[in-house]
């Protein structure tokens, strides 16, 4: 049997990993498929999608700067594609091109996995195309409260539009029938229906003081390697202040059951200085390796069907080198995500 082709689509993507992470997932899992890079220029996307209907191409990756521009060469959208405004997955649905957006797989798979009670509030650092996938997967897991802080308030304002109760998402594509193979276990059917917030950023901080147990998430470019590197979307004296608060809550602010999350999706370097200071005040991390790992697991699910779970994504990640897996960081995952959008 001939193996079916996949790709990424984008560009650049000269340094993206996930040909290498996708071809050992292939092999692991014993998939006859073959992992390609695309790199295409905006003028020739009608050309080439026409080519993905011809020819055995079983499931695309898209990036930078495609991921918002894929839409009307598809037949069909996921929801959660809808609600993005973005596709980074095509897959095959018989005769038909659908997208899906597993960006949203990248929030939520790794906090499935605590070991911690529910979590109810969360603040959203940043307001491009990422944080719009984590407010999708914030909103599924019924959450009490999502804010969104951002340089422009303006921008988080709209994001947060598409969530409001009542509101629904549109797109050139007619809605995907429910029991896709695009994600996991949604709660999209909770009763709960978040309260929304836009702050402005110089707000962040007060307003994470005055959260229950938080989940904060970095979903801008800093503390990514580079110029970068060395800058945290948060100051010093906000893990001070949400330390000070859970102990006054419940006397240790380390408790296992009220531990704050702080979810950076920058994984170059894995431990950014975000999770540098919110693990020396023994608050719970994950780190950006996680989202990337997650995204790709509910890429292959959706073009192949077969389990796959994000201890094995992980541990390809791992036996990738050190210099493959960083120099993706602006084409692939989080850091694909996150390279395409401005400071907050």
């Amino acid at each position: 049997m001939s193996p079916d082709l996949y790709g990424i689509l984008g560009r650049p993507v000269g340094h993206s990993i996930s040909p290498a992470f996708h071809n050992r997932a292939f092999a692991l899992k014993g998939v006859p498929g073959i992992y390609c890079a695309w790199e295409k220029q905006e003028e020739e996307l009608p050309d080439f999608f026409h080519a993905v209907r011809t020819l055995p191409i079983a499931g695309l990756s898209v990036t930078i700067p495609y991921k918002s521009k894929a839409a009307p060469f598809l037949d069909e959208l996921t929801n959660r594609a809808r609600l993005t405004g973005a596709v980074n997955t095509v897959f095959r649905r018989d005769d038909r091109l659908a997208g899906g957006n597993t960006d949203v797989d990248g929030l939520l798979m790794p906090l499935a996995r605590r070991a911690g009670p529910p979590l109810r509030e969360a603040l959203i650092l940043g307001a491009g195309g990422v944080a719009r996938a984590v407010a999708a997967g914030l909103t599924e897991l019924g959450l009490s409260l999502i804010a969104v802080a951002a340089r422009d308030k303006d921008k988080a304002e709209k994001l947060l539009a598409a969530f409001s109760f009542g509101k629904e998402a549109s797109g050139p594509c007619p809605e995907r029938p429910e029991g896709d193979r695009e994600g996991h276990a949604s709660r999209a059917d909770s009763p709960v229906t978040p309260a929304y917030r836009a702050l402005a950023w110089e707000e962040r901080v007060y307003a994470l003081a005055d959260m229950g147990v938080p989940l904060v998430i970095n979903a801008t470019p800093l503390g990514m390697q580079g110029a970068f590197e060395d800058r945290s979307p948060l100051p010093d004296e906000a893990f001070d202040l949400c330390a000070r608060r859970m102990r006054r809550s419940s006397g240790d602010a380390r408790s296992d059951t009220n531990r704050p999350v702080f979810f950076d999706l920058v994984y170059a370097p894995r431990e950014t200085r975000f999770l540098a200071a919110a693990r020396a005040h023994g608050f719970e991390c994950i780190d950006g390796l996680a989202f990337f790992a997650a995204q790709a697991v509910g890429q292959f699910t959706a073009w192949t069907g077969k389990e796959f779970t994000l201890q094995e994504a992980e541990q390809i990640l791992e036996t990738l080198p050190d210099s493959s897996r960083l120099g993706c960081r602006q084409h692939s995952g989080a850091g694909e995500a996150l390279s395409g959008i401005p400071l907050p």
